[in-house]
């Protein structure tokens, strides 16, 4: 049974097939993109096939072990093989909850702290 690999802000997870949608034949693919340009990248010594599916996400349903490289000349990510098989891309996605939230109303005053109480 194959497991997620995590990779920096990339997330692998084992699928048991890719939906539908436009395949391509390649020996790379970026998997994590970066403006900087230290990509995260799986680079094939076969050809594997890198889905989009109908659903929006990329998918990659590699034929052999895969090696996935960070390219970045720093602090760089190890590099990992990922077993053959189909893979959905996860890239993680920076969100700040407290960003979201209303500034305290400051006539209201603050909640008092919650006390557990057992039984």
């Amino acid at each position: 049974m194959r497991a997620p690999i995590r990779h920096g802000e990339i997330l692998l997870l084992p699928v048991s097939a890719a939906p539908a949608g436009a395949s391509t034949r390649v020996v790379e693919c970026i998997v994590g993109h970066s403006e900087s340009g230290h990509h995260h990248v799986l680079e094939g010594k076969v050809p594997f096939t890198q889905i989009v599916g109908a659903d929006g996400h990329l998918y990659v349903d590699l034929d052999s072990p895969t090696a996935l490289r960070h390219r970045k000349t720093h602090q760089q990510h190890r590099e990992l093989t990922v077993p053959a098989g189909t893979w959905r891309i996860i890239r993680k996605t920076e969100f700040d909850a407290r960003s979201m939230m209303a500034p305290p109303d400051e006539a209201t005053p603050p909640a008092a702290p919650a006390r557990v109480v057992r039984d």
